[in-house]
């Protein structure tokens, strides 16, 4: 499965991701605290050079702290700092963190990452900030062939299908809203949406711009949208889900 995360401009786009992150290496069960993780891999791919080990450190002893506060079971084990400390180190284990600078450079990775994904199967989840990131260089260098700028981006897509479907990993992938629809398009997609809130995001969203065979890959896409609060809205469902993300992980309202 593959979800696109797309981010208005000019906001943060790791910010929604390490929450999740969190939520995937952490374990379900931990000296008697039900930390609700999955206790699985993930290979996060920047590509922007903005990822911040020390920022995912910190909100998972957030979460964890959080969940031995209000969340204990019955146990008499008090849980020290010396603890939590080995437990994010431990689960720091399970995340691995490639970064690209180019288009070429992350199509020859995602081929090297085979051998790796097959040897761990506990690898579960493919992370990359951002997809668009090269956009403009392949775009420059293919000149006025559309065919020529697009072409490492095909690639990609059959490299990450192949990855997805092989492996049964999720994908996730950021990209920034850099162009604008048409009002005939923002009308189109305005009508069908199942909310006022969802209404308002889509009509401010911009178009599409990368390769046919991205988009046709991507099966649900996020829009992040930042107000007085930092909320989501999914348009691939016709129900109304809205939540939250602060260092304290992803709260539904």
């Amino acid at each position: 499965m593959c979800m696109n995360c797309m981010v208005l401009k000019g906001q943060e786009r790791p910010s929604c991701y390490y929450p999740i992150v969190t939520s995937i290496i952490l374990p379900k069960d931990w000296n008697g605290y039900n930390l609700n993780g999955a206790n699985a891999g993930v290979i996060f791919i920047d590509t922007d050079y903005k990822f911040q080990i020390l920022r995912l450190v910190n909100i998972m002893e957030k979460r964890i702290m959080g969940k031995t506060e209000h969340d204990k079971l019955d146990t008499s084990k008090k849980t020290s700092s010396n603890d939590i400390e080995v437990l994010v180190k431990e689960c720091l284990k399970k995340i691995m963190i490639v970064r690209c600078t180019s288009s070429f450079q992350l199509l020859v990775t995602l081929h090297s990452l085979e051998s790796t994904i097959s040897n761990n199967p506990d690898i579960a989840v493919i992370m990359i900030d951002s997809i668009s990131a090269f956009y403009w260089i392949d775009r420059c260098n293919g000149g006025e062939n559309i065919g020529a700028q697009e072409t490492n981006m095909k690639h990609i897509v059959q490299q990450l299908s192949k990855l997805v479907k092989n492996y049964n990993l999720v994908l996730f992938a950021t990209k920034a809203l850099n162009f604008k629809k048409t009002n005939k398009e923002n009308e189109s997609k305005g009508d069908n949406c199942a909310s006022p809130s969802e209404k308002k995001v889509l009509k401010d969203n911009h178009a599409e711009f990368l390769c046919k065979s991205w988009y046709k890959f991507v099966k649900h896409r996020l829009i992040f949208h930042k107000e007085k609060s930092f909320s989501v809205y999914c348009n691939s469902l016709k129900v109304d889900i809205q939540f939250t993300i602060n260092e304290g992980g992803i709260c539904f309202k």
